[in-house]
């Protein structure tokens, strides 16, 4: 018999040979995709704890403002 479901010397079918193959491509491209998520969980979690940062120095210039405006209308 030959054509695509012949058998091998192995043992192995061609489709099966295709099968595995393409097993092998899916698993490199989901190893992939997983390098890359983690990259991008790095740099989510690297902008939050920016955000947080920029937050708290909003938060301390605003929360200094009224004082400045008490303490220069205290001078007048």
């Amino acid at each position: 018999m030959t054509g695509r479901n012949s058998t091998s010397g192995n043992g192995w079918t061609e489709n099966k040979k295709l099968v595995l193959h393409r097993q092998e491509e899916v698993e490199h491209d989901i190893r992939q995709m997983r390098k890359r998520i983690e990259k991008l969980e790095r740099q989510i979690a690297i902008h939050r704890a920016q955000s947080r940062m920029v937050a708290g120095v909003i938060g301390a210039i605003a929360g200094l403002v009224p004082v400045v405006v008490a303490i220069l209308l205290g001078r007048m």
